[in-house]
């Protein structure tokens, strides 16, 4: 049975888009989301159950988790999400293709590793 979502567990906000290096004032280089490309979106965080949190240890999904948002299609792989000045990258989507009226897709996130 697939979840379904009530408009209230959308209570956060992230940003969804491309990065792009700027450098700082004292020289530095930071990734930063580009503005131009920029999607202000509300998700839903999504919990896993116990018996799946001990499946995926010491696999690659385990330092990741997952969040729901209303389906778009301009999301892709490509993309990083920003929640609270911290990046993430999309390693998965679960799109909603079904014909319903609304729609959700799933993103499995992880912390983006410094300088890489």
């Amino acid at each position: 049975m697939v979840k379904t979502y009530k408009p209230n567990d959308f209570n956060r906000k992230c940003k969804i888009g491309v990065t792009k290096t700027v450098t700082t004032p004292t020289g530095g280089k930071i990734e930063k989301i580009d503005p131009a490309t920029v999607l202000n979106v509300r998700f839903a965080a999504k919990m896993r159950s116990l018996a799946l949190q001990f499946q995926i240890i010491g696999t690659t999904t385990a330092d990741t988790f997952d969040i729901a948002i209303r389906h778009n299609k301009l999301v892709t792989k490509k993309m990083f999400v920003q929640i609270d000045d911290v990046l993430y990258n999309i390693i998965n989507i679960s799109s909603d293709e079904s014909a319903k009226l609304i729609k959700f897709d799933i993103l499995t996130l992880q912390a983006k590793k410094k300088g890489a």
